[in-house]
């Protein structure tokens, strides 16, 4: 099989093997416009299966269903199982099209949609780009986002779905002194921080002892995070608690700082804090500073995270007072 390919859209031969399996579908409907669309969606399925599998993605045409004849009936469905992450709708468009429609059946439990024209004589199928949600039923195609930034789309999701599912640091536990061994206490830290790169402390944050202020009625923890998966760009994140003169109140830290031998945080870093609906109630960026910091005071069960982007890459700590 050939595969056609340009640096925004991925061009994949219908197969006699996918039109017999849309062939297979066909027959199990007698309305004609159904069965017409039946058939485009399995072509649309399938084009995005092999586009995934050629990008190393494991999909499952059993546990979707556009792949099962009685759903089939019930909804406008082109629905493909991803991996762990779950549906991607992939829409088809048919030739000389400008917009393509979203069924009201394929709104919701979708991790994004992908839209796939196929040619007038059925023998080849172009994947034009993708959106994580759309805004309305109707979508112009020149709104649609880059196939080139699909594969880091499904990365993110992952990661989020990831970080979703790990459990939360308890930061009234570090009063009692049960922490985590992913996490070092203040001294240790600054003294590793500034370890780094001797021969760059005198004139790195490390080394300005008023910088970060030391717990001096809680805890202080902290950690190195990446930000990166190809270069070494690291930042220094701090977290703190102090019970607060409210009973069963306390006060809560988050600091983060430039590690190594860089002076400044990068000035597109963000930093943002989430309440446990994951709204963004602070947020801050990195605009060239020694370092970035808030305080709030939360209730004793309450439950925040703190998530760190740098040039589209995400770190997410979660967190319960």
């Amino acid at each position: 099989m050939t595969v056609k390919r340009d640096q925004t859209t991925f061009r994949v031969p219908l197969t006699d093997a996918f039109h017999q399996a849309a062939q297979g579908f066909y027959q199990h409907h007698s309305e004609p416009q159904k069965r017409k669309r039946v058939y485009l969606n399995t072509l649309s399925v399938q084009a995005a299966q092999f586009y995934l599998t050629c990008l190393g993605i494991e999909t499952s045409l059993e546990k979707s269903e556009s792949w099962n004849p009685t759903l089939q009936v019930l909804a406008d469905t082109a629905d493909l199982w991803v991996g762990n992450l779950g549906r991607l709708e992939c829409r088809p468009v048919l030739p000389d099209s400008s917009t393509v429609d979203i069924p009201s059946e394929a709104w919701a439990d979708r991790i994004g949609y992908l839209f796939v024209q196929v040619d007038p004589a059925l023998t080849e199928a172009t994947l034009l780009g993708f959106l994580p949600q759309p805004e309305a039923a109707s979508v112009p195609l020149g709104q649609l986002q880059s196939l080139e930034t699909f594969p880091e789309y499904l990365e993110q999701l992952r990661h989020c779905l990831s970080v979703s599912s790990a459990p939360r640091v308890t930061l009234q536990h570090w009063l009692a002194q049960i922490v985590d061994a992913s996490w070092t206490n203040l001294d240790k830290l600054i003294a590793e921080w500034q370890g780094q790169d001797r021969a760059f402390s005198f004139r790195t944050p490390a080394a300005k002892t008023g910088l970060i202020e030391p717990a001096t009625a809680g805890v202080k923890q902290g950690k190195f995070l990446t930000l990166s998966k190809v270069s070494e760009e690291r930042v220094l994140f701090i977290v703190g608690i102090m019970p607060a003169q409210k009973q069963s109140a306390f006060n809560i830290t988050v600091e983060v700082y430039p590690a190594g031998n860089q002076a400044y945080l990068p000035a597109t870093l963000q930093m943002v804090v989430m309440d446990e609906a994951n709204t963004p109630v602070l947020q801050a960026e990195g605009r060239q500073s020694e370092g970035l910091e808030f305080h709030f005071s939360g209730g004793a069960g309450e439950r925040f995270s703190v998530q760190i982007t740098f040039n589209q890459f995400t770190v997410t700590e979660r967190f319960e007072i």
